[in-house]
């Protein structure tokens, strides 16, 4: 699990006793717990920072939910969730928001209403169905980190570029990913300094790569690489690139290994 916020020192994981305690509870865990509605109760917790719903059934959010206003870390991982409500963009201070494994069927919208969320850094869209991200992905300003594995993704939109605090963006196990199509706009993001690519298939790293010069890790673990390109070694902040479980012969492995400066850290 994602976590870019610290996490208070009592996790509540029981509703009743939460109860008995409404004023204390900053941290409050309900997962797989089959929930098909979202707790009301939940809103009488005035200083709750910390919520954890995923793994239940829960379809909508009570507009009420910006009551919360407080909240800073709020787990939805699979449920069915489909749009959120307007009010949303009223929890200013939340900071990370997981929506994976929930089939949304207005991201466009959603986005919008984050985009209204100014200290959000972190967004956990891992598994959620999609094909595409609309170009309102790119008004999220404040993000830093961006979960998109799981998905059906071929390429981002040009807006992701206007994204200039991204720092970390997962895109694993996407095999309609190409890498050599968003190159352009990966090359756009000032801050990027940790690309996540493993499992998408692909069976060469593309020499336009020498255009991600602020990238300090790569993972390209279990893909289909035989080869690495040296436009790959003139990126000057790369500290650690992850090859496991790729097709490179062994041969060309331990020439690697010998000329490699002792800088980079390279894993096969």
């Amino acid at each position: 699990m994602h976590n870019t916020t610290g996490q208070p020192t009592v996790n509540y994981q029981n509703l009743e006793d939460a109860l008995k305690h409404t004023k204390d509870v900053e941290w409050l865990t309900l997962s797989n717990q089959d929930l098909n509605q979202f707790p009301l109760q939940i809103l009488e917790f005035n200083n709750l920072k910390y919520l954890d719903l995923s793994q239940n059934h829960i379809s909508q959010l009570p507009e009420e939910i910006s009551r919360l206003e407080h909240l800073l870390y709020l787990d939805l991982t699979g449920n069915e969730i489909k749009e959120l409500p307007q009010s949303f963009s009223n929890i200013k201070n939340l900071q990370n928001l997981h929506l994976g494994y929930n089939q949304s069927a207005k991201l466009e919208q959603e986005l919008e209403v984050l985009s209204k969320l100014p200290r959000l850094k972190l967004l956990d869209l891992k598994g959620a169905g999609l094909t595409f991200l609309p170009p309102t992905i790119g008004k999220l300003k404040s993000l830093e980190f961006l979960e998109l594995s799981n998905n059906r993704i071929e390429v981002l939109p040009m807006e992701l570029s206007q994204m200039t605090n991204l720092q970390i963006l997962y895109v694993e196990n996407d095999a309609f990913f190409d890498f050599k199509k968003n190159i352009s706009v990966l090359s756009k993001l000032p801050k990027l300094r940790e690309l996540h690519l493993e499992g998408d298939r692909f069976n060469q790293i593309p020499r336009e790569i020498e255009k991600l010069q602020s990238l300090e890790f790569l993972y390209i673990g279990n893909n289909e690489i035989r080869d690495l390109p040296k436009e790959l070694f003139t990126l000057r902040q790369i500290k650690e690139i992850n090859l496991t479980n790729n097709a490179m012969p062994n041969l060309l492995i331990d020439m690697y290994r010998e000329y490699l400066p002792p800088t980079l850290k390279i894993t096969f």
